[in-house]
């Protein structure tokens, strides 16, 4: 690593090197598919995603998106109603422009969910977005991306920023105030989207799915990269689902 280089910190499946205005991060089979993703959404509009700069098969370079991202604990910013309507607009901006990607040929690194409707981001929220000044300015960490329905990542979104956590971080909203922002993420996005119908038993519901297959998912990791601290947050993944399903 160079004086130019800087390794950031937040990622646990990945490690992110910036170079001035670049990132570097491993890469793999998805890469390419990514990648020409990317470059769909730029002609559709997105102008707040990473531009795909190149891939040697092993690394893939991308731009750097210069704002902050927050790291775990959040800050008290991140839960305002503003910035959780601005999140879910923008996630219906994703989606939207994403229609009519071709499929074949494509490998992913997240499995492909029914019905497909649209590419899914698979991590859509706050850890993974860029704020200036307390509003999004941008989205990050496109390498788990694949084709499935948009209240998948609604869900997930809803999930982390909502939030839907069985014990809601400090400074998040909490009891009654949960379904109005749930409700307000959807009038947000738009409840007339999907094949699914947009409620909010029916967020919680895949959010339950959601936070299951997180845990498997995590689980799997720890031993792929014998990062074992994935298995604490696959508990706590599995906490969050049990929650919910009493709730």
């Amino acid at each position: 690593m160079n004086d130019m280089q800087q390794a950031m910190s937040g990622g646990n499946m990945n490690t992110v090197i910036r170079d001035g205005d670049t990132v570097r991060r491993v890469g793999g089979p998805w890469t390419p598919t990514v990648h020409r993703y990317l470059r769909y959404l730029k002609r559709g509009g997105i102008d707040w995603a990473p531009e795909p700069i190149g891939f040697d098969g092993t690394h893939e370079t991308l731009s750097f998106i210069d704002a902050f991202v927050p790291a775990y604990p959040l800050p008290n910013w991140v839960w305002t109603d503003a910035a959780l309507e601005q999140g879910a607009r923008m996630l219906r901006q994703l989606h939207d422009a994403s229609i009519g990607f071709p499929l074949d040929e494509s490998t992913w690194q997240s499995a492909t969910k029914v019905p497909v409707e649209v590419i899914c981001h698979n991590d859509f929220s706050p850890h993974n977005l860029a704020f200036d000044d307390g509003m999004i300015v941008g989205a990050i960490d496109f390498d788990m991306c694949s084709p499935g329905p948009r209240i998948w990542d609604i869900a997930y979104f809803a999930t982390r920023m909502v939030p839907l956590t069985g014990e809601p971080p400090v400074g998040a909203p909490t009891g009654r105030d949960v379904s109005r922002r749930i409700q307000l993420l959807i009038d947000a996005y738009g409840s007339d989207a999907g094949s699914i119908p947009l409620t909010v038993d029916a967020v919680v519901q895949v959010a339950i799915r959601r936070l299951y297959q997180l845990a498997d998912f995590s689980r799997a990791k720890a031993d792929e990269l014998s990062k074992p601290e994935l298995r604490d947050e696959a508990d706590e993944y599995d906490r969050d689902a049990a929650f919910l399903l009493r709730t």
